[in-house]
């Protein structure tokens, strides 16, 4: 069963979506860390809820499920979107997110919903610097935390715009050893849509990337388009009598299958994200909140004692400094305590100005900066 749209469906989603554009945030609300719904008005429609599955799904919605008392997150988003306009929405292909940025006036803020892993919101200023996200995360090439710039990740490949010399160099360094893992993981295009693509290229699935010909290569590309401009046909795919995915057009992988069709994409995921799949919350056991609990007092206890052994090498090194060179520190300290008895602190200031050791004199604590 599908759990969460691919690049794909959103590009089909996007479409639907485009129609907000123009509409104002009227009301925000969060339900946990798993759903997001932003109430849109526009004059002569009326209201649209937004919902957001976080890491899922996108759709128009219905009915919500919120907190009572709406957390920080809420709060925050609320101040810095309600009542601004949806300017625009778009997908930064080929990746699974979504850019929305909202205007008034001459402010502007950008909201990045990410839906790979277990997904995120991130609020940015019109210059993409983070004012904070749902879930903070550190990675290897970029930090989703306040203040940073945001940064998303992007494929090597973009099946969008995807050229001959583009896919023959995937083909070649593949590290997949069948054709049809090769498309839905290196490529992005996620398992259906890479079995759909096998299918209307007549190639094996099971084929290496590196044995895949010329004449292969330019089918693939062909039946990617082919998938990308195909008309709308939105369905709940069922085997079983069980739904096993959700798809915008017909795909000959499921030609034998039986099928709910919908007059729109959205509908058809309000359906399957509401009716057919089970987000289910686990409740947490009294023993796994204390594992929890005591986790958390490790991890922070183990980063006190880095901070602590940090600054006990920084001690260390001052005082070995200090000790090798304690007659020079002496003298120097000797001297300016004989000259205070004469002169104002001002005046010594005033006199060791250009001195090769003393660097500064803090008038307000009589503190000596000296370097060594």
């Amino acid at each position: 069963m599908k759990t969460q749209l691919s690049s794909l469906d959103m590009h089909f989603i996007l479409s639907e979506l485009k129609d907000l554009e123009g509409s104002k945030a009227d009301k925000i609300y969060i339900s946990g860390k798993e759903e997001v719904y932003i109430q849109f008005y526009k004059s002569n429609v009326g209201k649209k809820l937004l919902r957001i599955i976080l890491g899922k799904a996108i759709f128009l919605s219905d009915g919500k499920n919120a907190d009572e008392a709406p957390s920080g997150f809420c709060m925050l988003l609320r101040k810095n979107l309600e009542g601004k306009f949806l300017d625009s929405i778009e997908q930064l292909e080929p990746e699974r997110i979504l850019k929305l940025v909202f205007k008034a006036k001459d402010e502007a803020k950008k909201l990045y919903l990410e839906f790979f892993g277990k997904g995120n919101l991130i609020l940015c200023n019109e210059d993409d610097i983070i004012t904070d996200s749902l879930a903070h995360q550190k990675f290897k090439d970029r930090s989703i935390l306040p203040k940073e710039i945001y940064k998303y990740p992007n494929m090597e490949y973009n099946f969008f715009k995807l050229s001959k010399n583009n896919l023959a160099d995937l083909l070649k360094k593949s590290k997949k050893d069948k054709a049809v893992t090769c498309f839905a993981v290196e490529l992005g295009l996620g398992g259906a849509y890479s079995e759909e693509v096998c299918l209307l290229s007549s190639i094996d699935k099971n084929s290496q990337p590196i044995k895949i010909n010329d004449k292969e290569i330019n089918d693939i590309i062909n039946s990617i388009k082919k998938i990308i401009n195909s008309k709308k046909n939105p369905q709940i795919v069922y085997k079983d009598k069980e739904a096993i995915d959700i798809v915008p057009t017909d795909l000959e992988l499921y030609k034998d299958y039986e099928k709910k069709k919908f007059s729109n994409f959205k509908e058809a995921l309000d359906t399957y994200f509401t009716k057919e799949v089970r987000i289910v919350k686990k409740e947490e056991t009294t023993y796994t909140k204390k594992i929890n609990e005591l986790k958390r007092i490790i991890e922070e206890q183990k980063l006190t004692i880095g901070n602590m052994e940090k600054k006990e090498d920084e001690n260390r090194k001052k005082a070995e400094m200090i000790y090798n060179n304690y007659q020079q520190i002496k003298e120097i300290l000797d001297e300016i305590n004989k000259a205070s008895k004469k002169y104002s602190w001002e005046e010594i200031k005033e006199r060791l100005k250009g001195h090769k050791i003393v660097k500064d004199i803090n008038l307000k604590d009589k503190t000596v900066v000296i370097e060594i």
